[in-house]
Order: structure tokens, then sequence, then C-alpha cells
């Protein structure tokens, strides 16, 4: 039979404060760490908890008089650290993230012609395309017309003549040639806007086509890889003077109101549940263990929170109200 040593509170206590690496504290850490990653997903977070920590963390964000000064505070700070900041986008990031941002954009990627129509045609879009198409085929028309509204212009000098000469039952053919004139003009902006209407789905239909055909991926990418270029190329400043102009604190602060909303309503709490159910449904049964290590992780895990829990452990037993209960005991 073993025999052990009584071991008093405070030499207990003197122990328990040693959070070296291979201490008892550190220990203590390991084993915690090593039960909960044992432990299958739906034990460490079910979707009933994770619904309960998203619906009262973000209910006490809104419910917050200090979150959107705050957040208005930020980005006071952000939007003035850029304004000083005259360097393009692209010296401000990493090299190896840009590069790797081209790199993920320039992938050949043809998406379903369905999925381009339901988010690219919609009403605001119809009406700005069309107003684009409009203008455009006017100005066009008013230049192939020119020559008409010269001929129209001489006509007009010899009808004022004739009608000095000879009066008509009708009026003076110099107001006939200038309602022609400007019955052109009225056809012309008539028939132009006709044409518009009529070729806007063809318009969003060959711009979903040229984003869709996997012929034209490449094109896509091209694209994709010149828009990011372009976006690089912008300065912080700019970038600084978009985000006041923006007005983000009033676009929160309509966020806030609208999330408040509804949270309130009874079906908040069960859409978060049934959402973090199928998030969690495919891993429930699995160690936590093993889902980490599927990912990669898990070694960060086991060396990053075995620090952490060394770290908030030593921060309990420090503290005299842990001596206290460690000395009842």
């Amino acid at each position: 039979m073993l025999e052990t040593t009584p071991v008093d509170a405070a030499s207990l206590l003197v122990k328990l404060k040693d959070s070296s690496l291979g201490g008892p504290l550190d220990g203590l850490a390991q084993l915690s760490l090593d039960a909960l990653l044992a432990k299958p997903v739906r034990e460490v977070v079910t979707p009933r908890l994770a619904a309960t920590v998203m619906k009262d963390a973000l209910g006490a964000w809104l419910a917050s008089d200090a979150a959107m000064p705050a957040l208005t505070r930020r980005i006071d700070e952000v939007v003035n650290a850029l304004s000083q900041d005259a360097r393009p986008l692209q010296d401000a990031l990493p090299k190896e993230l840009r590069t790797a941002l081209r790199e993920v954009l320039g992938r050949p990627w043809s998406p379903d012609k369905r999925v381009v129509l339901t988010v690219v045609d919609r009403e605001p879009m119809r009406d700005l395309v069309r107003s684009i198409l409009l203008t455009t085929v006017i100005e066009f028309g008013h230049r192939v017309s020119a020559p008409v509204a010269g001929v129209a212009k001489g006509l007009g000098t010899l009808a004022r003549f004739a009608t000095e000469q000879v009066k008509s039952r009708s009026g003076g053919l110099g107001h006939l040639v200038g309602a022609v004139g400007e019955e052109v003009e009225r056809q012309l902006e008539k028939r132009a806007a006709e044409f518009v209407d009529s070729a806007l789905g063809g318009v969003f239909s060959q711009f979903a086509d040229a984003l869709s055909d996997p012929r034209r991926a490449h094109e896509a990418a091209e694209l994709r890889s010149e828009l990011f270029d372009g976006a690089m190329a912008l300065t912080l400043t700019q970038l600084g003077r978009e985000l006041a102009n923006a007005d983000v604190p009033g676009g929160a602060e309509s966020l806030r109101k609208a999330l408040a909303q509804w949270l309130s309503t009874d079906a908040a709490a069960a859409t978060l549940e049934k959402t973090a159910e199928r998030v969690l449904a495919a891993d429930a049964g699995r160690p936590l263990s093993e889902l980490l290590a599927e990912l990669g992780l898990l070694d960060f895990a086991k060396t990053t929170g075995r620090e952490l829990l060394r770290a908030r452990l030593a921060d309990v037993t420090t503290t005299p109200a842990f001596a206290a209960w460690l000395e009842s005991l």
C-alpha cells in the first residue's frame, strides 16, 4: 500500500503558484486540455450553447451605450491614420499576401449563369444600365441626324422667304419644316428608349454568359486580376477618404437597430440554434482532437491551449480568494 505524505494548504498553494513550463500548474493545464480534446465535439460546443452564446453576446453589444461611440472612435482613428499615409495599398500589404490573393483571383472559375443573373439583374442595376445605354444611343443618334438638321435649317430660311410671298391654308412652310425637325428628335428619343428597353435582357444575358462560360474562364480570371491590381494601386489616403464618405458608423447604427429588433423575436433563438446545429452536424460525434487534426490545427491547439490555460489558472491561484478557498478544504 502506497503511503501518502500529507500536504498542508500553504505548501500546496506554493506549488500551485508555480506556473513555469513543466511545473505543477503547467501539468494541470495539460491534463485539462487533454480531457477537453478527448471529448466529442457535441459535448464541447452544443448547438444550444453556441446559439445562447451568440445571442447573449450580440444582445449585450447591441444594448451597450458604449458600442457605437467606441466604433465611431475607432473608425475616426483609422481614417486619420490613413489620411496621413500616401502609400499605395500594395505597399502597405505584405508581399506574400498580395501574391496569394492574386493567385486566388487569377484561378479560372465559371459560376452558374442563373447565379450571376440572380445577383446582377436587379431593378436598380437595370435602371443604371438603361440610363447609360439610352444616353449613348441618343448621343449617337444626334450625331447621325446632324446633317438632316442642317438641311432642315436651310429649308427654314427658304420657307420664311416663301411665306412672305404665298400663304397656305395650313400655315407657313417654315412652321412645317420646324415641326418636321421636332418630330425627328421626338421619334429618335422614342425609338432609342424602345430599343434600349428591348435590349436590356440581352445585355444582362450576355454579361452572364461572359462570366459563366467555361471557355472564357481565363478571360474572367484576367479581369478579376486586373481589378485587384487596380485596387492595389489605390493610396491609403484615398481609402481613408472613401471610408469617411461611406458613413460606416451610420450604417452600423442601422444594422444594430435591425439586429436588435430581430433578436427580440421568438424566432431568433431557434434560428441561431438550427444554424449552429447544421454547422456542427457532420462532426458532432467526433473527438475534438480528431477534428482539429483534420484541419491541421491540433498542434497549434495543444501548444496555444496549454499556454492559455496555464495563464488563466495562474490568474486564479494567485488570488487571496483562491488561498482562502484552499484553506477551507
